[in-house]
């Protein structure tokens, strides 16, 4: 299986004009599926055809992928394209007219492409792209080359602020690099600044629970409770706050076991995979929980949120109950 490239960089070769015979996208993050697609549409003009997988039969592509086109390059987009590798028949396809283009977008997380296929791939020219949500550093170059390429240039501050509010989805950072260009679109002024951010950049939803979340994980039920009823007056989903509840204490869980073993595991930012900010205040509020807490925190989570979906609990009701419940939470005599 050759190389799996970044999404970004596989753009900048299309539009350069190095176009594949096969390229196989997977991962989560949509935005990187339409706009590679977009890229090679653009060079395929006059033949480009989109297909969905769950309708398409490999038999027929074999056919068309085989024959040489006399009206110029054809390129096969098939979306959901891992509704078909997940068949037990095989593809088969061993030839691709010159000229021709095959794009399978599979928008899931893990790279569909059987093992035993994977051979047969890499000799027509299958490059494989991961469209998965970026790192933190991916996502502020991404955004620094995008802001560059308008003839702007995002200082490091602002750089960080931006994906601090807005989060690392692409989705996300496109749409406010966008606001940030007409914000400052035919004006003197050519450095994006954390003065412009501030203008100008809306908050990712998720974002603005960070203060609840850090309030809760500090025991602070005053603090916790002030800030879910400021996220209740927007109509944020107690369901979305749950699951960001849960994801953070399962990052205490990690920094508590970073902090056990820490000599062995290199930097707490690379050992928990976040932001270093985020990394050190995780290892900072740790310290106020026992393993036991932890553990019964997130069976509390599970269970409140097994009984909000099921309606045996109302989700205002069960949210205040886990405020009321984590924020107090002590160990067992």
């Amino acid at each position: 299986m050759r190389k799996t490239r970044k999404a970004f960089d596989v753009i900048e070769d299309i539009t350069a004009g190095k176009v594949a015979p096969v390229y196989l996208i997977y991962g989560e993050e949509v935005y990187w599926h339409r706009a590679l697609t977009d890229a090679l549409i653009a060079r395929f003009t006059d033949g480009a055809e989109t297909l969905s997988g769950d309708e398409t039969q490999w038999e027929d592509l074999r056919s068309m992928l085989s024959q040489p086109s006399f009206f110029g390059p054809r390129m096969w987009v098939i979306r959901d394209a891992h509704l078909m590798q997940g068949s037990k028949q095989e593809p088969g396809i061993r030839v691709i007219a010159p000229g021709n283009c095959l794009v399978l977008s599979c928008p899931v997380k893990d790279s569909p492409l059987s093992g035993r296929a994977s051979g047969a791939w890499d000799e027509l020219g299958l490059q494989v792209i991961e469209a998965a949500q970026p790192s933190y550093s991916e996502a502020v170059q991404w955004v620094s080359r995008n802001l560059a390429s308008h003839g702007l240039k995002l200082t490091g501050e602002a750089a960080e602020n931006l994906v601090s509010i807005t989060g690392r989805s692409i989705e996300r950072l496109n749409h406010e690099a966008e606001k940030i260009r007409l914000y400052l679109a035919g004006g003197p002024v050519k450095q994006v600044t954390p003065s412009v951010i501030a203008a100008c950049v809306s908050a990712d939803p998720e974002k603005t629970a960070f203060g609840f979340v850090d309030a809760v994980a500090a025991k602070d039920s005053a603090g916790a409770s002030s800030e879910l009823a400021q996220l209740q007056a927007r109509g944020v989903n107690p369901i979305m706050l749950i699951a960001m509840l849960s994801s953070h204490f399962v990052l205490l869980w990690r920094a508590k076991e970073y902090a056990r073993k820490e000599k062995s595991q290199g930097s707490i930012e690379k050992a928990l995979g976040v932001h270093p900010y985020s990394a050190r205040k995780a290892l900072r509020q740790s310290r106020q929980w026992t393993f036991s807490q932890l553990e019964e925190a997130v069976f509390t989570l599970c269970r409140v949120d097994q009984s909000i979906k099921s309606g045996l609990m109302d989700p205002s009701s069960g949210i205040q109950f886990l405020v009321l419940n984590l924020c107090n939470l002590t160990d067992s005599p």
